[in-house]
């Protein structure tokens, strides 16, 4: 009996050195983006497994709540839960720079240009965006917005809605990301889908990251623990093989 307390102690101790608790359980809110995340997907999704075994990795066992997106984020903010996967950051969000601490970049998510096949476009700066019809969904923001010259129908309240417009030929191109829109295309009638490609070359690169919030105290722990399994889980292969399966 006192060989088993002492091994007891033992495990405790090395625990506590390695900065992991016994039993470690962190609460992350999600909203659904196929082909990345969804409570319906194996693992949630590869981004969801990526996030899961990057924490596992370091001792810490992730639990998820999804929701609406707006009501992902306005929970991720609060106690009882410790944050948010995956959001964009960009450089003049001081909001979400100011509630949060943002991990290193767990994705990032290539936007493309999708057209008819009977329409040719190759990518060669914003300048050939002026005069070309371009489609965009309803509160979405892109890169290209201040460009001098861009006029962007958003009257579709949906990316899968602003497919099936460029298929009826409504406008010459579409922005979008390249997993999003590959895993919409597999969803429309072949008919549509197979009048529809994309420029290969991607007009911009959005990084995503897990959001911990700032208001629990062990959150700068957590966040230190992720990085350091997503680097464990990058060197081992398994972060390439999870993204590899959406192509």
């Amino acid at each position: 009996m006192l060989q088993f307390y002492r091994a007891a102690a033992l495990a405790a101790l090395l625990a506590l050195c390695s900065g992991v608790r016994a039993n470690d359980v962190i609460t992350l809110t999600s909203g659904e983006w196929l082909p990345y995340m969804s409570p319906s997907l194996p693992h949630y999704g590869p981004l969801s497994r990526i996030v899961s075994e990057a924490f596992a990795l370091e001792g810490v066992e992730v639990r998820y709540v999804f929701r609406p997106w707006s009501r992902a984020y306005v929970e991720a903010t609060a106690h009882g839960v410790n944050g948010s996967m995956v959001w964009s950051v960009s450089p003049r969000d001081s909001e979400r720079r100011l509630r949060f601490y943002l991990s290193d970049t767990v994705l990032d998510g290539q936007s493309v240009f999708f057209h008819l096949k009977s329409y040719p476009f190759r990518w060669a700066g914003y300048t050939q965006l002026v005069g070309v019809r371009l489609g965009g969904t309803a509160g979405y923001e892109y890169a290209f917005d201040r460009y001098p010259g861009m006029r962007v129908d958003r009257a579709a309240a949906s990316d899968e809605q602003n497919f099936v417009k460029l298929a009826a030929g409504r406008f010459d191109v579409f922005p979008a990301n390249l997993d999003v829109g590959r895993q919409i295309l597999r969803g429309l009638p072949a008919e549509q889908a197979e009048r529809i490609t994309w420029d290969p070359h991607p007009y911009n690169i959005t990084h995503y990251y897990l959001l911990l919030n700032k208001v629990n105290a062990d959150n700068q722990r957590y966040l230190a623990l992720f990085n350091r399994g997503l680097r464990r889980l990058k060197a081992s292969g398994k972060y390439a093989e999870y993204l590899g399966a959406l192509k």
